[in-house]
C-alpha cells in the first residue's frame, strides 16, 4: 500500500500536524520514520494516505504546520521525496 510521509522537526510538530489533520477528516499517525529518510535525531513523521496529500498540506499551510520533508512511499517500500 502506498502513502505519504510528513516529516517534522519533533515529535511537538508530528503531534500538532496529527490532531490538525485527524479534525479535518484525514487519517494521520505519527512515528519515528525509517532510517535514511533523515540524518536529524529528533526527527518525527506523520503517515496520511495516498489521495490525501493535496487536502492536507492545504490545511497544514493555513495552520502554519508545514512540514520539513514529504517522501512517497512506493508499495516496494522504497520512498521517493515530493516537493512540497
Amino acid at each position: 500500500m502506498s502513502y505519504y510521509l510528513l516529516l517534522s522537526r519533533s515529535i511537538t510538530h508530528a503531534q500538532r500536524m496529527s490532531r490538525v489533520l485527524e479534525r479535518a477528516g484525514i487519517t494521520a499517525r505519527f512515528f519515528r520514520p525509517p532510517m535514511g529518510l533523515t540524518d536529524r535525531g529528533c526527527s518525527y513523521a506523520v503517515r496520511i494516505g495516498e489521495g490525501s496529500l493535496p487536502a492536507a498540506m492545504e490545511r497544514l499551510r493555513s495552520e502554519g504546520l508545514v512540514p520539513m520533508r514529504v517522501f512517497y512511499a512506493e508499495s516496494d517500500g522504497s520512498f521517493s521525496e515530493t516537493a512540497i
